[in-house]
């Protein structure tokens, strides 16, 4: 992937993120906080209703999200087009390694993953327990960023507890990306055809593709995204005990008998709506917004006018 190529990916993935990022924070705080197993006595009144706190500070957490999220997106797609460029060539091009498309969409995203990973835990740690943060006081008003900065505070005690859940973060994201990126990849294919057609339709087709694929993908990794979200929410707990020594927390297949054991299976599944929802809308976003970014990068470096249909 030449320089002029990769400079166009970081623009067009820096774009994508801060937009879809934007538009997608609300719906993924409401999550966690469905998620969350502090969901029936914070959340909910004593007739079963939401209360207000639920609907509150639906961005806090969202300044290590855009801070982790740039860097570990545009890093994500510098890695999965380099490999795919090379894995799947254009036609007249020399193969490197000789495999089926989706064996190299597989590869080409899992590898990206992992380093995006890297980037992403301790943003996705502090984000997802600012988002259930609370004040300290029922009337005491705080600054804009005051959720996330106390818990930054909290964490820098203890920074190792910024990598609680990768284990969790890895085991659902590389599967779920693989299979994201392979159905998207093929959808878009069927979708867009081999004419393509202007800069509108190929955007339009790429984020109906994501979506789809963010949709399905979403929906089988529930679990493992709520056993997730409960490995993080319980470092932030843990953060803020004082006591030493401060314990690793269990790992994945406790918390999820954990969860089983309270709740049922149905534990398991908490948010499957709004999580299936979400995950469409934002890699229908992300994904299409990448695409059209990338043609306008693309042909504003060279110079040329894009076929806007």
């Amino acid at each position: 992937m030449s320089h002029d190529v990769g400079a166009q990916v970081w623009q067009a993935a820096t774009a994508a993120t801060l937009v879809t990022d934007l538009a997608v924070h609300p719906a993924e705080t409401l999550i966690t906080r469905i998620q969350s197993p502090a969901y029936a006595t914070r959340y909910k009144t004593a007739r079963g209703t939401l209360n207000r706190s639920f609907f509150a500070g639906l961005y806090q957490g969202f300044g290590p999200t855009v801070l982790a999220g740039v860097p570990a997106s545009a890093a994500f797609f510098t890695v999965y087009e380099g490999l795919k460029t090379a894995l799947v060539p254009r036609e007249g091009e020399t193969k490197l390694v000789d495999m089926p498309a989706p064996v190299a969409y597989a590869l080409s995203s899992a590898a990206g993953d992992v380093v995006a990973c890297a980037i992403m835990n301790p943003a996705e740690v502090l984000k997802q327990n600012a988002q259930i943060s609370a004040d300290d006081a029922p009337g005491r008003r705080r600054r804009r960023w005051g959720h996330t900065v106390g818990v930054a505070r909290q964490f820098a005690r203890h920074p190792g507890r910024l990598w609680a859940g990768y284990t969790a973060l890895t085991a659902g994201h590389l599967p779920g990306t693989c299979l994201t990126f392979c159905l998207y990849e093929r959808l878009k294919e069927t979708l867009v055809g081999d004419d393509g057609g202007g800069i509108a339709r190929r955007t339009g087709m790429s984020a109906v593709s994501a979506g789809l694929a963010g949709g399905v993908t979403a929906a089988l990794f529930v679990p493992v995204d709520v056993v997730k979200t409960r490995m993080r929410l319980a470092a932030g707990t843990s953060v803020r005990e004082t006591r030493p020594p401060l314990n690793p927390g269990p790992g994945p297949l406790a918390v999820a008998r954990q969860v089983v054991g309270a709740e049922g299976t149905a534990g398991l599944f908490r948010g499957l709506g709004l999580t299936c929802v979400a995950a469409a809308l934002g890699s229908g976003l992300y994904l299409g917004c990448y695409e059209w970014w990338k043609m306008y990068f693309a042909e504003a470096g060279s110079g040329g006018e894009q076929e806007l249909w």
